[in-house]
């Protein structure tokens, strides 16, 4: 699965992202895991660098999202 489709699954909720831009990555495996989002290891360290360095933002997420959550 692509990180962008990850962050974006997610992308809704708000408190969710700053939880995985802090946790770890057996945290971050298990909330996105809570959250339905199943994804490997390589995926998670993907993620966790694209959140931790802003690579990706709330206004890139609402871009690939399509507008849904304006």
């Amino acid at each position: 699965m692509d990180v962008k489709d990850i962050i974006t699954k997610v992308a809704g909720n708000k408190e969710l992202l700053e939880k995985l831009k802090s946790a770890d990555i057996n945290q971050t495996k298990d909330l996105l895991n809570k959250a339905g989002v199943k994804v490997d290891d390589a995926d998670i360290k993907k993620v966790k660098e694209a959140l931790a360095d802003g690579k990706i933002d709330m206004k890139e997420i609402k871009d690939i999202a399509g507008g849904l959550f304006n």
